[in-house]
């Protein structure tokens, strides 16, 4: 398992080829629960009916104390920014899709660049990690701060991509997408993000956090979070912020301006050999993610995530009805957008995991004894999740709180064991401490798991120069 999985776009459902229909009883009482247990404590809910007509329902308390949400609350909307940044990419790269990236980074002496394509970072078909593995932002909590032109380069120049081509999620691949825009125009994010918007529309989506509007609380695990500041080529693969209203105006103008939410049936999509959903059942396409269920059924999807929210928007071509979904959780909702589009869909009901309870505690002043607390409510057979316990020990490391993270990263440690990066955690949170034989002694655990890592022979030098 690789920890980094959260960056990952994730797809849990199983849908099935019905009529829309707007919310029912079931659905609501399963959108109260998770609201009630602040799995998701908010959910903005927007459908696209076929007959044009739009209905918006919102669920929950987005900003804390207070009760209160309409289709203008602001949401970050992580990788669904990803779909916007293809929509620059056939207005600025079209005639250049097939030139390969060291056309435009001519003083990178890299030669794998020389066999990297623009049109399959867009398709995901590159080869590019979908994280570099030089990847080490400063605060995990809020990962992708600080992050520049200049970075991007240096991990360009030491790129090592997969060679075979398969189809693999990539957010550095759509960085470095957005950069090339950038270096083709002459023109920066701001102006070619912020035009596009006006051009289509959207009056309350930002290319970030806006100074006269309030936003929703970020949430994860129940507890407050931090919002995400994505700063240079990072903003192209997640950096928007928006609202239901705005998304359901963005699917219009998909349905008016995209070959793919008109076409009869998409040609050639590329597999992406997930399976969760059926076997060969979904595919990719131009930014958008193509789900056929059924022989003559198509639908269009892309969700996305940052530290403290979940998006999700959908279209069924067959029925022509869209769906958008927002919430200020890492808790995903595809799958109550996937139930307004098909009613027999089955919900994965999720629970309340020992995360939330162990956020609960740290959010109450607790500091010790976070390993025996988690011991004794697994023996109980509470609902775990590594992940879960993942984002809290990040956060809290992020905020340096160390010696909540380190006992955080003890409860990683013990569940994966064999994960290099578990024992690179725990490294992390033993040097902030101070604690340098023993993070010598994680990182040199790491490295084992993960032979050859620079990054970590670099840390193992570092603490060992640290006892002097």
């Amino acid at each position: 398992m690789n920890l980094k999985n959260l960056f990952q776009l994730l797809i849990l459902v199983i849908p099935f080829p019905l009529l829309a229909q707007d919310i029912s009883h079931d659905l609501e009482s399963e959108i109260q629960r998770r609201v009630e247990l602040k799995i998701n404590p908010s959910i903005a809910i927007g459908i696209l009916m076929p007959s044009g007509e739009e209905k918006y329902y919102n669920y929950g308390s987005p900003y804390g104390d207070e009760d209160f949400s309409d289709s203008l609350s602001l949401y970050e909307i992580g990788s669904v920014t990803k779909t916007f940044t293809s929509i620059l990419t056939d207005k600025y790269l079209n005639a250049s899709l097939n030139q390969p990236v060291s056309d435009f980074f001519e003083k990178i002496n890299n030669r794998e660049l020389t066999r990297i394509h623009l049109e399959e970072i867009r398709n995901h078909i590159s080869g590019l990690p979908r994280l570099s593995t030089q990847f080490s932002p400063e605060d995990w909590s809020d990962p992708f701060n600080g992050y520049s032109n200049h970075i991007l380069e240096q991990e360009l120049k030491a790129l090592q991509p997969d060679s075979s081509k398969n189809w693999s999620y990539s957010n550095f691949g759509y960085g470095v997408l957005g950069r090339t825009i950038e270096k083709k125009t002459g023109r920066d994010f701001e102006k070619l993000m912020g035009n596009l918007l006006d051009e289509i529309g959207l009056s309350n989506t930002y290319l970030t956090r806006p100074e006269n509007r309030k936003m929703v609380q970020p949430t994860n695990i129940g507890t407050e979070n931090k919002h995400w500041n994505f700063t240079g080529p990072s903003r192209y693969a997640g950096g928007l912020i928006s609202c239901t209203s705005d998304l359901i105006e963005y699917l219009k103008f998909q349905q008016q301006n995209n070959s793919l939410f008109n076409s009869v049936a998409i040609e050639e999509p590329i597999p992406t050999g997930i399976n969760s959903l059926g076997e060969d059942d979904l595919f990719y396409k131009k930014g958008w993610f193509v789900l056929k269920p059924d022989e003559g059924t198509e639908i269009l999807l892309h969700n996305g995530g940052t530290g403290g929210f979940t998006s999700f928007v959908a279209f069924n071509k067959k029925t022509k009805t869209g769906v958008v979904m927002l919430s200020n959780s890492v808790s995903l909702v595809d799958d109550l957008g996937l139930k307004i589009l098909y009613p027999d869909f089955e919900l994965n009901k999720p629970e309340r995991t020992i995360a939330y309870e162990l956020a609960e505690l740290i959010e109450n002043g607790v500091t010790t004894g976070l390993v025996e607390q988690y011991r004794s409510m697994k023996k109980e057979d509470y609902p775990t999740n590594i992940f879960n316990i993942y984002w809290l020990e990040r956060f809290n490391f992020g905020i340096n709180n160390w010696e909540i993270s380190d006992q955080l990263s003890d409860i990683i440690v013990s569940e994966i064991p064999e994960d290099w990066e578990a024992w690179d955690l725990k490294g992390q949170n033993l040097e902030k401490l101070q604690r340098y034989p023993e993070a010598e002694k994680a990182y040199r655990k790491a490295l084992e798991l993960n032979p050859g890592n620079e990054q970590l022979i670099q840390k193992i030098t570092r603490c060992e120069k640290l006892q002097g």
